[in-house]
């Protein structure tokens, strides 16, 4: 599983941190931290299931639609974060490194049923 996180300078350590609680937590995931404004470049590099994206101004995010899931962390504690897996979409004010966690969770099994789903045998791709 590959999850890209993308943050302006000004929220560099926030993202850090989202970063390294991944990294310690969910060991499983492949994980990339971009700048914001190479947030399409690089995830068309990296192919990533699930993207989080936080910072002061935060653009529409061109690749949404390849995604199992996407995350904008307002960084702004009383201002809602914004959070999509599959097609469930939900906001949640101020939201702990758990329920990051948890939307890693999700995507993780989602992207490993659809893999499990897909065809393996090329003949059977073609039908």
């Amino acid at each position: 599983m590959k999850v890209l996180l993308a943050c302006d300078g000004e929220h560099r350590q926030y993202i850090e941190a989202i970063a390294k609680a991944i990294r310690t937590f969910r060991s499983y995931v492949d994980l990339a931290v971009t700048d914001i404004s190479e947030l399409e470049t690089e995830a068309e590099r990296f192919d990533p299931h699930l993207v989080i994206i936080s910072g002061a101004s935060i653009p529409p995010n061109p690749v949404d639609l390849k995604l199992v899931g996407h995350i904008e962390l307002s960084p702004e504690p009383d201002r809602p974060s914004k959070f999509r897996v599959g097609e469930r979409f939900w906001e949640s004010v101020n939201p702990t490194v758990g329920e990051t966690l948890s939307v890693v969770d999700e995507v993780h099994g989602l992207s490993s049923t659809s893999r499990e789903q897909e065809p393996t045998d090329p003949e059977e791709a073609q039908t």
